[in-house]
Formats: structure tokens, C-alpha cells, sequence
């Protein structure tokens, strides 16, 4: 067992989810939850986890719901040195069924008409899914199995928890982290002006996100969908290109128009056979083909850096889904000559507006967000500021505007956002962040005030929590300062 573990290279903080994992087992839990950011290599935690297992006689049920994610574990187990008579695929249509195997890799679709495999350990991939019924009932027949769930977005539309599905959670890493250390690369965020978003308050809201028919018919506009076509040019043009849409007319809209002007462009949708997807995937690597538009395909379980532009056309309630969209292309990339190439997310949604930056640090739990937001004040959405000089949407914190030089005055009104134009959200340095936070530690020593009141604070300013990484606020009795008065709305 030791030579297959080794086949298998795994990056520090990979090495200590792993241990984390192991430790929260001997402890007790038996469903323990694995959070790590796209790109960050859940997989090959995975594929350690199994070979680990099997080199105890322990049997494996791996579970997932795409094709993609299906060959991309079977891959990753070969690579670690599992014999492929060890592995069995149950998928429709699949000639790789093995029942005697000891490890399975299924399909929750296809698991949910066949017999059921013994297994000691039962993984699921995507797993902010495992609420659905068909992924509880597959759960509940294995009552005394451990069971590992995988997620870069641990997060449920109508803001239930995972707590029903899994008792422990364990943060492998914050895609801070993983950029710094350049597992991950920082993105450039263009977004568009609240004015031209199109009108959604007459848009049903179901399990917390939009109704997907209604909301089409209020995006996919021409003024809309070209304006998607002129940005492209103007920021992206030459980066391989993938668009995510409303619905498969909207997608075939984008595409269209993508061709209308010369650039070579495909759709691709849930019909698309297999075999044509591959091919169309391999033109986009190729770069015969620059733009491939989809709806409900490529949000997870594709991998291919050399995409490195998203374009979101589809506005949505669901943080969850907004991150698996953008974190695409986060994989770092480089082109023929070995440079780097940025990677560029084009909003054309107002995801950035309502969820904050792909890369920002997120608080994550698995308790229920109301549960959550019980007994404090619920921080407002992150928001821009326009530059008067050149209107690029800014962090509320900016001074110096970094496209033209304008410099905020303290009593300066925030002017209006040029029409018709994406405009880049800079992020503000992890130094400035840091010099920020620590300055309200000191404000929160210095009058008492909780660790909450400085975390509210500085979510004002970035519109995101302070990183994890980052000291707490000691803990002082809540007693004010007799020479400044302060707020009690904690």
C-alpha cells in the first residue's frame, strides 16, 4: 500500500486534509464533509483516501453525477497504482462493470436501479448534492459505513444546511491560500452597471434561485446578448472562451452571435451526445474553436486551464452555483511560449454585485444559513463604488482608483457608472486588507468590543468576512470606553 500511496503526489495542505480527515474518524464522526475550492485537487484526496482503504480490506463506493466526474476518479485511482481489475464503473451503457471489484465508482443514476455494492466506505463527489432524495436513500442503506462527502461549494440555493447529511466539516484551504502559493490563479473580474442588468423583479423565485424559464425569457434579449459579443472583443478577444447560459436557446443565442462577427463558437447542452462534446472540447484546446457556450454542462466536473475567460450570462441567487461557473478557469495555464496567461471572468450577470469576488474567503458551515444569521445583524451585500474618473466598479474601500489615478475625497459622491460598459473590480491587497483588520482589533481592544463587531466592520469595507488566517479579537468583557460612544447592534 505504501508504493501506491506514493504514486500518488499530494500537496501539503492535501496531505492534511487527509490526516484531518482520519482524525475527526477516530474521534466519532462518521459522515465528515471535505470542502476545498475548485481546482484545488478533491480528487486526488479522494483517490489517497481509497487506496488507503483498500490497503485495509476495505471496500469503496464512490458516487457522483456526471460522466466527467466518473472517468476523472477511475483515471486518478489507475494513477495511483490500482489494478483496473480492482475497479468497476457502474454507469449506463459502461463496459467496465466489475461487481466483484472492491472499489465502485457509480453513477447516483444508475446506482439508484441496481443492486447495491457492500461498501466500508461510501465517498460522494459534488457533495452540496447530498440532500437530494436519491442521494439520502443510496446513504441510508449504508448505515454503518463511513461516509466522505466532497464539495468546492458547500452551499444549498434555499440556504439548508449540510448538517442532515454530514456531522463534521472539515476547510482544507481558502482560495487565497491556494493563489498565494500558485495552485490558483486571481482572476480579473469585469462586471456590468446595475442599469443595463436585466429587469428581474417580476422573476419567480424557486428553491432559492430563479425560475429558469422565466428568468430567459428576461435575459435572453439582443441588446444583451450582443453587448456579451463586443466586451468579449474588446477585453478577451484570442482567450479560449466559455460562456454559461439561461437555458439552451439562450446558449445557442451566444453562440450565433459569436459567429456573426467571425469568431469561431460552439453550443454544447445536456442532448449533446458524448462523443460530440469531446469533440467539441478538444477544437476549444486546439483553439480552432475560441467560445463554447453552454447551459448546464461545464459548471462541474470540467477540467481545462487553457479556458481562460468565463463569460456569466446567467444572474443567479445561488453563491454556490456562481462559484463552480467562475472557478472554471482558475487552474493556472501556460500558452506555446510559457507565459502565464490571467485568467478574466466577464459579468455580464451581477454575480460579483451579489456574491462578492470567485476568490474571496467565505465563512462555511454546516448549519443552516438562517440558523447561521440567528441573533446578528445580517451584513448588506458587497457593493461597488463608481470611479469618477473612468466609472470601473471599485471595492468601497479604494482611494486611489488603479485605472485612472482619480482620488476619492472623504465626502465625495459616488457618481453614476458609465452606460453600456464592463468596468473591472480591482481587489484590494492582502497587505491593505491586513493593515485594515488590524487597526480595528486595535479600535476593538481599545473600547471592549467583541471579535463580531471588527468582523462586521471590515465586511463593510471588502464585503466579505476577514480570512481565517487573520488574529481574533481577545475576548473582553462588553464594557464602552467612557470617552467614545459606540454601537450596540451586534
Amino acid at each position: 500500500s505504501r508504493t501506491r500511496c506514493e504514486l500518488i503526489s499530494l500537496r501539503p495542505y492535501q496531505l492534511d486534509a487527509v490526516e484531518r480527515v482520519r482524525v475527526a474518524v477516530r474521534a466519532g464522526a462518521r459522515r465528515v464533509l471535505v470542502a476545498l475550492p475548485t481546482g484545488g485537487g478533491k480528487t486526488v484526496i479522494a483517490a489517497h483516501v481509497i487506496v488507503n482503504a483498500v490497503a485495509s480490506s476495505k471496500r469503496v463506493l464512490f458516487i457522483a453525477h456526471r460522466r466527467e466526474l466518473i472517468q476523472q476518479c477511475y483515471r486518478k485511482l489507475l494513477e495511483a497504482g490500482i489494478p483496473e481489475a480492482s475497479v468497476g464503473v457502474l454507469m449506463s451503457g459502461d463496459p467496465r462493470r466489475r461487481p466483484a471489484a472492491s472499489i465502485q465508482v457509480a453513477s447516483i443514476d444508475t446506482l439508484r436501479h441496481r443492486a447495491k455494492p457492500p461498501a466500508d466506505l461510501v465517498i460522494v463527489d459534488e457533495a452540496h448534492r447530498a440532500l437530494a432524495k436519491s442521494y439520502c436513500d443510496v446513504a441510508a442503506l449504508y448505515p454503518n459505513a463511513v461516509h466522505l462527502g466532497l464539495s468546492a461549494t458547500p452551499y444549498r440555493a434555499d440556504g439548508k444546511g449540510l448538517g442532515d447529511a454530514y456531522d463534521d466539516l472539515v476547510v482544507v484551504a481558502s482560495p487565497a491560500q491556494l493563489i498565494a502559493d500558485g495552485f490558483l490563479v486571481e482572476p480579473r473580474v469585469f462586471t456590468v452597471s446595475p442599469a443595463d442588468l436585466p429587469d428581474l423583479s417580476a422573476v419567480r423565485i424557486r428553491r432559492g434561485d430563479y425560475d429558469e424559464r422565466a428568468l430567459a425569457a428576461a435575459v435572453d434579449r439582443q441588446p444583451l446578448v450582443g453587448n456579451i459579443v463586443e466586451h468579449w472583443e474588446r477585453l478577451a478577444a484570442g482567450r479560449r472562451t466559455v460562456a454559461f447560459a439561461v437555458s439552451v436557446e439562450h446558449s445557442r443565442h451566444i453562440a450565433e452571435r459569436f459567429r456573426a462577427v467571425g469568431v469561431a463558437a460552439e453550443h454544447i447542452d445536456g442532448s449533446t451526445i458524448p462523443l460530440e462534446r469531446e469533440a467539441i472540447l478538444r477544437r476549444l484546446e486546439r483553439g480552432d474553436t475560441r467560445v463554447v457556450s453552454n447551459c448546464g454542462v461545464l459548471c462541474e466536473g470540467w477540467d481545462q486551464p487553457c479556458v481562460k475567460c468565463c463569460i456569466l450570462a446567467r444572474p443567479t441567487k445561488s453563491v454556490g452555483l456562481y462559484l463552480q461557473q467562475a472557478g472554471r478557469i482558475l487552474r493556472p495555464w501556460r500558452d506555446a511560449s510559457g507565459e502565464a496567461v490571467t485568467a478574466m471572468v466577464l459579468d455580464h450577470a451581477g454575480c460579483a454585485a451579489t456574491h462578492g469576488l470567485p476568490q474571496d474567503d467565505r465563512d462555511l458551515s454546516l448549519e443552516n444559513v438562517a440558523k447561521r444569521r440567528e441573533g446578528r445583524r445580517t451584513p448588506p451585500p458587497p457593493r461597488a463604488k463608481g470611479c469618477g474618473g473612468c466609472a470601473a466598479a471599485l471595492a468601497p474601500a479604494t482611494r486611489v482608483c488603479p485605472e485612472c489615478g482619480f482620488a476619492f475625497g472623504a465626502g465625495d459622491a459616488v457618481p453614476e457608472e458609465a452606460a453600456s460598459t464592463l468596468v473591472e473590480v480591482p481587489r484590494a491587497s492582502t497587505d491593505a486588507k491586513r493593515a485594515t483588520w488590524d487597526a480595528l482589533c486595535a479600535k476593538a481592544t481599545r473600547l471592549a468590543l467583541r471579535h463580531a463587531w471588527a468582523v462586521n466592520r471590515y465586511r463593510e469595507q471588502f464585503g466579505t468576512a476577514p480570512p481565517r488566517a487573520f488574529p481574533k479579537v481577545p475576548e473582553a468583557p462588553m464594557t464602552p470606553s467612557s470617552s467614545e460612544l459606540v454601537e450596540w447592534d451586534l
